[in-house]
Protein backbone atom coordinates (compact mmCIF):
# COMPACT_ATOMS: atom_id res chain seq x y z
CA UNK A 1 0.00 0.00 0.00
CA UNK A 2 1.39 3.58 -1.10
CA UNK A 3 1.66 5.53 2.19
CA UNK A 4 1.14 9.72 1.90
CA UNK A 5 0.23 11.26 -0.99
CA UNK A 6 1.95 14.94 -1.15
CA UNK A 7 0.47 17.60 -3.35
CA UNK A 8 2.19 19.71 -5.71
CA UNK A 9 2.43 23.37 -6.29
CA UNK A 10 1.31 22.38 -9.77
CA UNK A 11 -1.34 20.39 -11.71
CA UNK A 12 -1.40 17.00 -12.08
CA UNK A 13 -1.46 14.18 -9.58
CA UNK A 14 -0.09 14.32 -5.92
CA UNK A 15 3.93 13.28 -5.74
CA UNK A 16 4.04 9.98 -3.69
CA UNK A 17 6.03 9.02 -1.11
CA UNK A 18 7.03 5.56 -0.12
CA UNK A 19 8.57 3.80 3.24
CA UNK A 20 11.33 1.22 2.66
CA UNK A 21 8.69 -1.36 4.34
CA UNK A 22 6.04 -0.55 1.21
CA UNK A 23 8.88 -0.60 -1.25
CA UNK A 24 10.52 -4.07 -0.18
CA UNK A 25 6.95 -5.56 0.13
CA UNK A 26 5.04 -4.47 -3.60
CA UNK A 27 9.38 -3.98 -5.79
CA UNK A 28 8.46 -2.76 -8.68
CA UNK A 29 7.64 -4.95 -11.85
CA UNK A 30 10.87 -6.16 -13.78
CA UNK A 31 12.03 -3.97 -16.76
CA UNK A 32 12.15 -5.88 -19.98
CA UNK A 33 14.83 -5.17 -22.53
CA UNK A 34 13.92 -3.28 -26.10
CA UNK A 35 17.32 -4.57 -27.25
CA UNK A 36 19.46 -6.88 -25.52
CA UNK A 37 22.24 -6.89 -23.53
CA UNK A 38 22.03 -3.44 -22.78
CA UNK A 39 18.94 -1.30 -23.84
CA UNK A 40 15.86 -1.82 -21.05
CA UNK A 41 12.33 -0.25 -20.88
CA UNK A 42 12.55 3.40 -19.82
CA UNK A 43 16.27 3.10 -20.58
CA UNK A 44 17.70 6.74 -22.00
CA UNK A 45 20.78 6.84 -24.69
CA UNK A 46 23.08 9.80 -26.61
CA UNK A 47 24.43 8.86 -29.59
CA UNK A 48 26.66 11.50 -30.92
CA UNK A 49 29.33 11.35 -33.62
CA UNK A 50 30.82 14.06 -36.28
CA UNK A 51 28.98 14.49 -39.19
CA UNK A 52 29.52 11.78 -42.00
CA UNK A 53 30.24 9.28 -39.17
CA UNK A 54 27.23 6.84 -39.86
CA UNK A 55 24.91 7.88 -35.96
CA UNK A 56 22.16 8.58 -38.30
CA UNK A 57 22.18 5.63 -40.08
CA UNK A 58 23.03 3.28 -37.12
CA UNK A 59 20.00 4.87 -35.14
CA UNK A 60 17.60 4.22 -37.66
CA UNK A 61 19.26 0.61 -37.84
CA UNK A 62 18.45 0.23 -33.80
CA UNK A 63 14.92 1.68 -34.76
CA UNK A 64 14.32 -0.81 -36.94
CA UNK A 65 15.63 -3.81 -34.94
CA UNK A 66 13.72 -2.74 -31.90
CA UNK A 67 9.96 -2.40 -34.00
CA UNK A 68 10.48 -5.69 -35.37
CA UNK A 69 11.91 -8.38 -32.93
CA UNK A 70 15.30 -8.88 -35.03
CA UNK A 71 18.96 -8.28 -34.27
CA UNK A 72 22.04 -6.14 -34.87
CA UNK A 73 25.31 -6.51 -34.17
CA UNK A 74 24.86 -9.54 -31.78
CA UNK A 75 22.35 -7.24 -29.92
CA UNK A 76 18.85 -8.99 -29.90
CA UNK A 77 14.93 -7.61 -29.42
CA UNK A 78 13.17 -10.35 -27.99
CA UNK A 79 9.69 -8.74 -29.22
CA UNK A 80 8.82 -5.87 -31.55
CA UNK A 81 8.34 -2.62 -29.51
CA UNK A 82 6.47 0.65 -31.07
CA UNK A 83 9.05 3.27 -31.79
CA UNK A 84 8.58 6.99 -32.80
CA UNK A 85 11.63 8.91 -34.58
CA UNK A 86 11.12 12.68 -34.66
CA UNK A 87 13.45 13.87 -37.53
CA UNK A 88 13.92 17.65 -37.75
CA UNK A 89 16.65 17.34 -40.71
CA UNK A 90 16.30 14.68 -43.43
CA UNK A 91 14.33 14.90 -46.32
CA UNK A 92 11.71 12.15 -46.42
CA UNK A 93 13.10 10.86 -49.55
CA UNK A 94 16.21 10.48 -47.66
CA UNK A 95 14.18 8.41 -44.74
CA UNK A 96 12.75 5.96 -47.52
CA UNK A 97 15.75 5.43 -49.10
CA UNK A 98 17.94 4.63 -46.31
CA UNK A 99 14.73 2.83 -44.04
CA UNK A 100 14.29 0.18 -47.60
CA UNK A 101 17.93 -0.45 -47.71
CA UNK A 102 18.25 -1.39 -44.22
CA UNK A 103 15.44 -3.59 -43.25
CA UNK A 104 16.72 -6.29 -45.45
CA UNK A 105 19.93 -6.01 -43.16
CA UNK A 106 17.93 -6.59 -39.95
CA UNK A 107 18.42 -10.61 -39.35
CA UNK A 108 15.41 -12.32 -37.68
CA UNK A 109 13.10 -8.94 -38.49
CA UNK A 110 9.32 -8.94 -38.53
CA UNK A 111 9.03 -6.81 -41.22
CA UNK A 112 4.98 -5.71 -40.83
CA UNK A 113 5.59 -5.26 -37.65
CA UNK A 114 8.20 -2.83 -38.11
CA UNK A 115 5.73 -1.63 -41.14
CA UNK A 116 3.25 -1.01 -37.89
CA UNK A 117 5.16 -0.32 -35.14
CA UNK A 118 7.97 2.47 -36.54
CA UNK A 119 6.34 5.66 -37.34
CA UNK A 120 7.88 8.61 -38.02
CA UNK A 121 7.35 12.73 -37.60
CA UNK A 122 9.59 14.33 -39.97
CA UNK A 123 9.79 18.09 -40.08
CA UNK A 124 10.67 18.39 -44.06
CA UNK A 125 7.55 15.97 -44.61
CA UNK A 126 5.35 19.10 -43.34
CA UNK A 127 3.42 21.64 -45.12
CA UNK A 128 5.11 24.49 -45.18
CA UNK A 129 2.54 26.64 -42.86
CA UNK A 130 2.17 23.39 -40.31
CA UNK A 131 4.04 24.48 -37.36
CA UNK A 132 6.31 22.07 -36.30
CA UNK A 133 6.81 21.43 -32.64
CA UNK A 134 9.29 23.22 -30.99
CA UNK A 135 11.40 20.95 -28.39
CA UNK A 136 12.47 23.90 -26.05
CA UNK A 137 8.88 25.35 -25.54
CA UNK A 138 6.64 23.49 -23.33
CA UNK A 139 3.75 23.37 -25.70
CA UNK A 140 6.05 21.49 -28.18
CA UNK A 141 7.54 19.55 -25.59
CA UNK A 142 3.36 18.37 -24.03
CA UNK A 143 2.98 17.78 -27.94
CA UNK A 144 5.44 15.18 -28.54
CA UNK A 145 4.65 13.79 -24.64
CA UNK A 146 0.67 13.54 -25.98
CA UNK A 147 1.64 11.27 -28.86
CA UNK A 148 4.19 9.10 -27.06
CA UNK A 149 1.86 8.37 -24.94
CA UNK A 150 -1.67 8.33 -27.39
CA UNK A 151 0.46 5.63 -29.20
CA UNK A 152 1.88 3.85 -26.12
CA UNK A 153 5.41 4.20 -27.49
CA UNK A 154 8.46 1.98 -26.09
CA UNK A 155 11.22 4.08 -27.74
CA UNK A 156 11.32 8.10 -28.29
CA UNK A 157 14.44 8.59 -31.04
CA UNK A 158 15.19 12.41 -31.37
CA UNK A 159 17.29 12.75 -34.52
CA UNK A 160 18.74 15.04 -33.65
CA UNK A 161 19.50 17.83 -30.78
CA UNK A 162 20.88 20.60 -33.24
CA UNK A 163 17.75 20.66 -35.20
CA UNK A 164 15.42 20.26 -32.87
CA UNK A 165 16.65 22.20 -30.14
CA UNK A 166 17.60 25.90 -29.89
CA UNK A 167 20.15 26.33 -27.49
CA UNK A 168 21.84 29.91 -27.79
CA UNK A 169 24.50 29.06 -25.66
CA UNK A 170 25.70 25.04 -25.76
CA UNK A 171 28.51 25.75 -23.10
CA UNK A 172 25.91 27.22 -20.72
CA UNK A 173 24.72 24.37 -18.35
CA UNK A 174 21.64 26.25 -17.67
CA UNK A 175 20.97 26.27 -21.16
CA UNK A 176 20.20 22.58 -21.44
CA UNK A 177 17.36 22.56 -18.29
CA UNK A 178 13.89 23.12 -20.21
CA UNK A 179 16.15 19.91 -22.31
CA UNK A 180 17.11 18.01 -19.21
CA UNK A 181 13.48 18.64 -18.13
CA UNK A 182 12.08 17.02 -21.12
CA UNK A 183 13.96 13.93 -21.25
CA UNK A 184 13.33 13.12 -17.48
CA UNK A 185 9.39 13.76 -18.36
CA UNK A 186 9.86 10.66 -21.25
CA UNK A 187 11.63 8.90 -18.47
CA UNK A 188 8.54 9.38 -16.03
CA UNK A 189 6.34 7.95 -18.46
CA UNK A 190 8.19 4.75 -18.67
CA UNK A 191 9.33 5.37 -22.53
CA UNK A 192 12.97 4.81 -23.77
CA UNK A 193 14.62 7.49 -25.75
CA UNK A 194 17.30 7.96 -27.72
CA UNK A 195 18.85 11.82 -28.71
CA UNK A 196 21.32 11.60 -31.97
CA UNK A 197 23.83 14.80 -31.72
CA UNK A 198 27.18 15.95 -32.76
CA UNK A 199 30.61 15.86 -31.03
CA UNK A 200 31.81 18.88 -30.49
CA UNK A 201 35.32 20.22 -32.18
CA UNK A 202 37.67 17.89 -30.78
CA UNK A 203 35.92 15.08 -31.81
CA UNK A 204 35.90 13.21 -28.77
CA UNK A 205 32.71 14.19 -26.63
CA UNK A 206 29.64 15.62 -27.70
CA UNK A 207 28.98 18.79 -28.15
CA UNK A 208 27.91 21.32 -25.20
CA UNK A 209 27.68 21.26 -21.03
CA UNK A 210 28.38 18.00 -19.66
CA UNK A 211 24.84 18.35 -18.00
CA UNK A 212 23.65 16.78 -21.16
CA UNK A 213 24.31 13.68 -20.30
CA UNK A 214 23.10 13.56 -16.59
CA UNK A 215 19.88 11.77 -17.83
CA UNK A 216 20.89 9.12 -19.69
CA UNK A 217 22.35 5.47 -18.98
CA UNK A 218 24.09 5.12 -22.14
CA UNK A 219 26.27 7.22 -23.55
CA UNK A 220 27.69 5.87 -27.17
CA UNK A 221 30.39 7.59 -29.02
CA UNK A 222 30.84 6.55 -32.84
CA UNK A 223 34.05 7.71 -35.38
CA UNK A 224 35.38 7.04 -38.87
CA UNK A 225 36.56 4.02 -38.63
CA UNK A 226 40.69 3.36 -39.39
CA UNK A 227 40.28 0.00 -39.01
CA UNK A 228 40.21 -3.05 -42.51
CA UNK A 229 36.78 -2.89 -43.55
CA UNK A 230 35.07 -4.41 -46.34
CA UNK A 231 35.78 -2.40 -49.51
CA UNK A 232 33.69 0.43 -49.53
CA UNK A 233 31.50 0.07 -46.56
CA UNK A 234 30.45 2.29 -43.91
CA UNK A 235 32.64 2.16 -40.64
CA UNK A 236 32.58 3.45 -37.79
CA UNK A 237 34.55 2.66 -34.35
CA UNK A 238 31.93 2.52 -31.54
CA UNK A 239 33.04 2.99 -27.87
CA UNK A 240 30.60 3.79 -24.58
CA UNK A 241 32.37 6.32 -22.20
CA UNK A 242 28.94 5.77 -19.84
CA UNK A 243 27.04 2.23 -19.32
CA UNK A 244 25.57 3.09 -15.57
CA UNK A 245 24.80 -1.18 -15.05
CA UNK A 246 27.99 -3.57 -15.67
CA UNK A 247 29.71 -3.64 -18.32
CA UNK A 248 29.67 -6.84 -20.55
CA UNK A 249 31.20 -7.95 -24.13
CA UNK A 250 28.27 -5.97 -25.51
CA UNK A 251 29.45 -2.60 -23.32
CA UNK A 252 33.11 -2.79 -25.09
CA UNK A 253 34.69 -1.15 -28.03
CA UNK A 254 34.18 -2.29 -31.29
CA UNK A 255 33.91 -1.65 -34.84
CA UNK A 256 30.78 -1.51 -36.85
CA UNK A 257 29.95 -1.69 -40.57
CA UNK A 258 27.52 -1.74 -43.03
CA UNK A 259 28.36 -2.64 -46.76
CA UNK A 260 25.95 -1.44 -49.64
CA UNK A 261 25.48 -5.53 -50.86
CA UNK A 262 26.18 -8.59 -50.14
CA UNK A 263 26.18 -12.05 -52.57
CA UNK A 264 22.82 -12.05 -52.31
CA UNK A 265 22.68 -8.33 -53.15
CA UNK A 266 21.25 -6.44 -50.21
CA UNK A 267 23.10 -4.59 -47.02
CA UNK A 268 24.65 -6.44 -44.49
CA UNK A 269 26.09 -5.41 -41.17
CA UNK A 270 29.26 -6.97 -40.15
CA UNK A 271 31.43 -6.25 -36.81
CA UNK A 272 34.61 -7.25 -34.90
CA UNK A 273 33.86 -8.99 -31.64
CA UNK A 274 34.23 -7.03 -28.87
CA UNK A 275 38.21 -6.87 -27.93
CA UNK A 276 38.92 -9.03 -31.21
CA UNK A 277 41.56 -6.99 -33.12
CA UNK A 278 41.54 -8.52 -36.52
CA UNK A 279 42.73 -5.91 -38.24
CA UNK A 280 46.32 -5.65 -37.23
CA UNK A 281 46.32 -9.66 -37.52
CA UNK A 282 45.66 -8.78 -41.51
CA UNK A 283 48.01 -5.84 -41.17
CA UNK A 284 51.13 -7.80 -39.76
CA UNK A 285 50.81 -10.66 -42.48
CA UNK A 286 50.12 -8.25 -45.19
CA UNK A 287 54.21 -7.31 -43.73
CA UNK A 288 55.25 -10.08 -46.28
CA UNK A 289 57.74 -11.17 -42.85
CA UNK A 290 56.24 -14.69 -42.33
CA UNK A 291 57.39 -18.06 -44.06
CA UNK A 292 54.48 -19.67 -42.59
CA UNK A 293 51.27 -18.80 -40.63
CA UNK A 294 52.82 -20.98 -37.63
CA UNK A 295 55.66 -18.16 -37.52
CA UNK A 296 53.05 -15.15 -37.62
CA UNK A 297 51.41 -17.08 -34.91
CA UNK A 298 54.26 -17.70 -32.46
CA UNK A 299 54.81 -13.45 -33.47
CA UNK A 300 51.30 -12.78 -32.05
CA UNK A 301 51.58 -14.92 -29.39
CA UNK A 302 48.81 -17.47 -29.88
CA UNK A 303 48.71 -20.86 -31.42
CA UNK A 304 48.52 -21.88 -34.65
CA UNK A 305 44.76 -23.48 -34.74
CA UNK A 306 43.52 -20.22 -32.32
CA UNK A 307 45.23 -18.06 -35.29
CA UNK A 308 43.51 -20.29 -38.27
CA UNK A 309 40.39 -19.35 -36.65
CA UNK A 310 40.64 -15.61 -36.51
CA UNK A 311 41.97 -15.73 -39.89
CA UNK A 312 38.61 -17.99 -41.03
CA UNK A 313 36.75 -15.06 -39.26
CA UNK A 314 38.47 -12.34 -41.08
CA UNK A 315 37.64 -13.90 -44.49
CA UNK A 316 33.89 -14.60 -43.36
CA UNK A 317 33.59 -10.84 -42.71
CA UNK A 318 35.22 -9.82 -45.88
CA UNK A 319 38.27 -8.63 -44.69
CA UNK A 320 40.64 -10.30 -46.69
CA UNK A 321 40.27 -13.09 -48.80
CA UNK A 322 41.99 -16.49 -49.53
CA UNK A 323 44.09 -15.85 -52.19
CA UNK A 324 45.57 -12.36 -50.53
CA UNK A 325 46.07 -14.66 -47.11
CA UNK A 326 47.69 -17.23 -49.24
CA UNK A 327 49.83 -14.93 -50.78
CA UNK A 328 51.19 -13.41 -47.53
CA UNK A 329 53.43 -16.33 -46.80
CA UNK A 330 55.83 -18.80 -48.81
CA UNK A 331 57.63 -17.55 -51.57
CA UNK A 332 55.68 -14.53 -51.35
CA UNK A 333 57.42 -13.41 -48.16
CA UNK A 334 59.62 -11.11 -49.03
CA UNK A 335 57.55 -8.90 -50.92
CA UNK A 336 55.03 -7.12 -49.39
CA UNK A 337 51.11 -8.20 -50.72
CA UNK A 338 49.19 -5.55 -51.90
CA UNK A 339 46.13 -4.47 -49.60
CA UNK A 340 42.51 -5.39 -50.59
CA UNK A 341 41.63 -2.11 -52.23
CA UNK A 342 39.66 0.29 -49.51
CA UNK A 343 41.56 -1.44 -46.57
CA UNK A 344 43.79 1.25 -44.63
CA UNK A 345 47.44 0.81 -44.84
CA UNK A 346 47.93 0.98 -40.81
CA UNK A 347 46.63 0.62 -37.72
CA UNK A 348 46.07 3.15 -34.90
Amino acid sequence: MTSNATSTAGSGPPLVVQTLGELLATPPAPREFLLAPWMLEGDSSLIYAPTGAGKSIFTLALALTIAGGGSLLGWNAPAPRRVLLVDGEMPLADIHERASMLLPSIQDCDAEAVRENLRFLVQQAQHADTAFPDMDKPAGQAAVLDMVRDGNIDVLILDNFSTLFECPDENSASAFNGVAKFLKRIKQAGTACILVHHTGKNATTYRGSSKLAMTFETLIHLQPTTRAIPPGALGMDMSWPKFRRKRGAHAQDRTAWLTDSDSEGGARWGHDAPGEDLASIIMEARTGAYRTQGELAKKLGMTAGALSKKKDRAIALKLTTSEEWAACFGSSAKAVPPPVPGAPTAIP
